[in-house]
């Protein structure tokens, strides 16, 4: 549904990731873990368009998408929750979600809305309230309610678990089975690798920009080691070819 090709991204003359390729089948959960400056959330915003890309392609659907803009990429399926939630403070919690909306008529707004309730039932009784004083395992909910708004097919999310208590991060969590069976795929970005090893089918392991690993998460599951030496091979390779 989603493919990834040898793709270089990055902001002025820095490059933050650079030949990474990935794809994403339909309901399927794709984890994204590697080390701070990895390149992990560049490379969600180089799907998005948020970020240009400088090299490589994204297709969807097997349709060229790496030149079109940001929003004609959302129309088409790809909705995002950046890091760090990036609510309208001053606004009502309904009206950050139906802001997810906003090309939708009235009744598809409302039967989303409705959806996104199902899924998140504590929003249900602080819709009126405003983003700024919810807390933030409520802000996140809210995030990830807004950009389902807009019925995605694919879900990318930027580190969910960032800053909220692991009780928080555990509900939000069990949503993501629940997408998959309501037809939506999920690129998750983490740095809480056992949590996101429990969900994903797939895994990708990025390191200083470069992908090092792509394949089942079970690897590092059953080998709580498994991870430590994909890096470190990765670097003796470079060590050896610098050689």
């Amino acid at each position: 549904m989603l493919r990834v090709r040898s793709i270089r991204a990055g902001y002025g003359d820095l490059t933050a990731i650079d030949d990474v390729s990935m794809a994403v089948g339909e309901r399927e959960i794709v984890g994204v873990i590697g080390p701070n400056g990895a390149g992990k959330s560049t490379l969600l915003r180089a799907i998005t368009g948020v970020v240009p890309l400088t090299a490589g392609s994204v297709t969807w659907c097997g349709e060229p998408i790496d030149r079109l803009p940001t929003d004609a990429r959302a129309r088409r399926g790809i909705a995002m929750v950046q890091e760090g939630r990036r609510l309208f403070a001053s606004l009502s919690v309904r009206d950050n979600l139906v802001l997810g909306a906003y090309h939708a008529d009235r009744a598809t707004r409302q039967a989303a809305e409705d959806d996104v309730l199902e899924l998140f039932p504590a929003l249900r009784d602080i819709r009126g309230r405003t983003a700024g004083v919810l807390s933030g395992g409520e802000q996140q909910m809210v995030a990830i309610g807004r950009a389902l708004m807009s019925r995605p097919r694919c879900l990318l999310i930027d580190e969910p678990s960032l800053g909220l208590a692991p009780f928080i991060v555990d509900e939000i969590y069990r949503t993501l089975p629940t997408l998959v069976e309501l037809g939506v795929a999920v690129v998750v970005v983490e740095q809480e690798v056992g949590r996101v090893l429990k969900v994903v089918d797939r895994v990708m392991v990025l390191h200083e920009g470069r992908s090092v690993y792509e394949g089942s998460g079970e690897r590092f599951r059953t080998d709580p080691d498994a991870l430590a030496s994909v890096y470190l091979g990765h670097e003796l390779a470079d060590q050896g070819g610098a050689a």
